[in-house]
């Protein structure tokens, strides 16, 4: 690095900062140094960056740089604001995990609003760049199937939901077929044989189908008549929702927290409502006494953050060639909703791990 430093007569550490591509240096040195420690055939010592991360672990987080996180809400506060009547709870858990974990790096986390009147993506890009912000996370956002027009040249990005389309980032999102495998495999093994999955209309899309695809293939091994046909409707339990449990009758349904009332449907017979088990997907802290699984929101925004870094550390800005997907799994979160049935005598065995069951 000294050598590189003499020939090109400037510090050394200017030349460290710029090989890690450090807003601190300007664009134009950055790539002159990049270029010249190609063409000198200078690599990073793996070794020795590993040593030198840990040595800056053991120090206390000082402020480096600031990260964007890209808001597409109807509000600014989205996010941060735990008294805004229309947030998702999973969403801010997952501001939560991004802000920690960027605050215990010595990164800060900034907002920056895409609703905004008159914002487009040239001017977030002019901003970004301006304020020298090389890393951004997208949450979920809106409307599935979405996407975002950026200058991503100089930027390095990661999505926590499979709502962003284009462009095709890496991602860092929950393990929906591992969580549907853990619900189904655990009712299959407490007796329950009729299994029905209720989920909103777009809840599916906006996870690549993930959640149904997991559901119709546990129910392929199934007996004709133990088979609950799936349904979707809107955001507001209806007329559809109790001709269905009328008709099908599922000892156990699996659904999300908007639906978590579900026994209070009319349908003529209380001793059923009564009697029907309830899992969620998804665990918030309105769903206090439900079994659910819990999809770990906090970790998916600690790991972004964790992700980001990577990326910034080995100099990679731009959209990937090949992006990666970070699966996070839940966990069993045991409620009061299902009702009291007997464990079979022995486990059933996992199929090549997809469908485990949790340690007693």
């Amino acid at each position: 690095m000294r050598e590189l430093a003499a020939a090109l007569k400037i510090s050394a550490a200017t030349v460290s900062l710029a090989l890690r591509n450090h807003p601190r240096v300007a664009q134009k040195t950055r790539l002159h140094v990049q270029a010249f420690a190609r063409e000198k055939g200078y690599h990073l010592n793996p070794a020795i960056t590993l040593m030198m991360s840990h040595v800056r672990a053991s120090r206390p987080a000082q402020y480096t740089e600031t990260f964007a996180w890209l808001n597409l809400w109807e509000s600014p506060d989205y996010f941060s604001n735990g008294n805004l009547p229309t947030r998702i709870e999973y969403h801010q858990q997952m501001w939560e995990g991004a802000h920690a974990r960027a605050e215990e790096l010595g990164y800060s986390l900034d907002t920056f609003w895409l609703s905004a009147p008159n914002m487009s993506g040239r001017r977030i890009s002019a901003i970004l760049a301006a304020r020298g912000i090389r890393g951004i996370l997208i949450p979920p956002i809106p409307r599935s199937c979405g996407h975002l027009t950026l200058d991503w040249n100089a930027i390095s990005a990661v999505a926590l939901s499979y709502t962003l389309a284009r462009p095709l980032l890496h991602r860092v999102v929950p393990d929906h077929h591992y969580n549907m495998g853990l619900i189904l495999r655990t009712l299959r093994h407490r007796g329950f044989k009729r299994i029905g999955l209720l989920l909103p209309s777009d809840f599916d899309e906006r996870c690549e189908n993930r959640v149904r695809s997991a559901f119709y293939f546990y129910q392929h091994g199934l007996l004709a008549r133990d088979r609950v046909p799936v349904l979707l409707c809107h955001r507001f339990l209806g007329a559809t929702c109790a001709t269905w449990l009328k008709k099908h009758r599922p000892e156990v349904v699996i659904t999300v927290g908007s639906f978590r009332h579900l026994r209070e449907i009319q349908i003529g017979d209380p001793s059923y409502s009564k009697k029907l088990g309830i899992v969620l997907i998804g665990y918030a802290r309105t769903d206090v006494g439900f079994t659910a699984v819990e999809e770990n929101p906090f970790l998916i925004g600690s790991t972004g953050i964790d992700c980001l870094v990577t990326q910034l550390n080995h100099n990679k800005p731009g959209i990937p060639a090949n992006p990666e997907t970070v699966l996070i799994k839940g966990a069993w979160v045991e409620g009061q909703t299902l009702p009291g049935k007997q464990y079979t005598a022995r486990p059933v065995k996992p199929r090549a791990d997809l469908w485990p069951v949790p340690a007693p």
